[in-house]
């Protein structure tokens, strides 16, 4: 997620953003990793799909594992959307 994370940043999460809510687009999300449900991943939000889908990107296009590799992401597999960031 570089440039706006850089490995050693904290992020707080809030784990119920997405009870009533759908994720919007630029929301910055921790979802389970869609190949491996013991890692974690953050990603923006490109798009929804309805009804139950989104889109997520990388901020570093070039070296990012996202929805262009994995395909779309259930929204059940979000943990929660990233709200607080601070550097490490």
């Amino acid at each position: 997620m570089e440039p706006t994370l850089r490995a050693g940043d904290h992020v707080l999460v809030y784990r119920w953003a997405y009870r009533r809510t759908r994720p919007r687009s630029g929301d910055v999300v921790v979802l389970r990793d869609p190949e491996d449900a013991d890692r974690y991943l953050v990603k923006r939000v490109a798009e929804t799909k309805p009804p139950d889908r989104v889109v997520v990107l990388g901020d570093n296009r070039a070296a990012s594992r996202d929805s262009r590799h994995f395909g779309l992401v259930g929204v059940g597999s979000i943990v929660g959307k990233v709200v607080v960031r601070a550097r490490g």
